[in-house]
Formats: C-alpha cells, sequence, structure tokens
C-alpha cells in the first residue's frame, strides 16, 4: 500500500495484494519507521458498522475506516476508486484507488509491478496504435 500526501488531502493505493488482504482480514496496515524509533503507521479497515467513510489521526496512526458492503463491492469490481472529499474542512480529503501498471509511451513499463492492476490506458493504447 502506498501513501501520498499532498496538502490536505491521503491517497492510498493498493496492489492486487493489499486489496485482497483487505477482503480476506478487513485491514491493511503499514509503517513508516524513523531513525529515532518513531514511526508513523497508516491503516485501512473494514467495519460493518460503519456507514460511511471515516479518517482518523490519534498516536502517530492514520486510521481509515470503511464500510464493510462498500469495500467489498470495490474489492470485487472493476471500480477504481473510493473518495471522501472534505469540501466542509472537518478532515482531509481522501482517495483510495487500485494501483495500476505504470506506462511507457502506452505500453506497460518493464518495472516490477506484477502486483499492480491491468491499467486500462493499455488496452486503449493499443486499440488505436498503428505498426
Amino acid at each position: 500500500m502506498k501513501l501520498r500526501i499532498h496538502g490536505n488531502s491521503l491517497r492510498f493505493r493498493l496492489s492486487r495484494s493489499d486489496v485482497r488482504q483487505l477482503r480476506e482480514n478487513g485491514t491493511v496496515i503499514e509503517s513508516l519507521r524513523f531513525g529515532s524509533g518513531a514511526q508513523l503507521t497508516y491503516t485501512l479497515e473494514t467495519s460493518s458498522e460503519s456507514a460511511t467513510i471515516d479518517v482518523q489521526y490519534r498516536d502517530n496512526r492514520i486510521r481509515v475506516l470503511l464500510p464493510l458492503s462498500r469495500a467489498n463491492q470495490w474489492a470485487a469490481t472493476d471500480e477504481i476508486s473510493l473518495s471522501l472529499d472534505s469540501t466542509g474542512g472537518s478532515g482531509p480529503s481522501l482517495l483510495i484507488e487500485k494501483d495500476f501498471q505504470c506506462l511507457h509511451h502506452g505500453e506497460p513499463s518493464q518495472s516490477d509491478d506484477t502486483d499492480s492492476f491491468a491499467n486500462p490506458a493499455a488496452a486503449d493504447a493499443s486499440a488505436i496504435r498503428m505498426d
């Protein structure tokens, strides 16, 4: 799971195995460790009691709670992302998305992103490519 922080927004990108872990265990956890022994932990968790997406920060931990049924629907389909808009300023905006393979000139890159989802733009590029 990758985390990007920009301004007042959080963006989580999940690989295939991260999505599978979320479906099977209800939790994906990562940590960023600092040399002083401190760490920032960030988690995505499903909850059968949550009706909406919720973001919390407490004790050096970013915790995102997802409604179980919504998370399962997202994980089982071709749906790309889940989002939370913080227009009201009550917390950060949030984007949770499936991590796609990187493209280089419309083709999948040679980097090791075998655990990433197939990039739909690769199919679009090959459909219009003339050899």
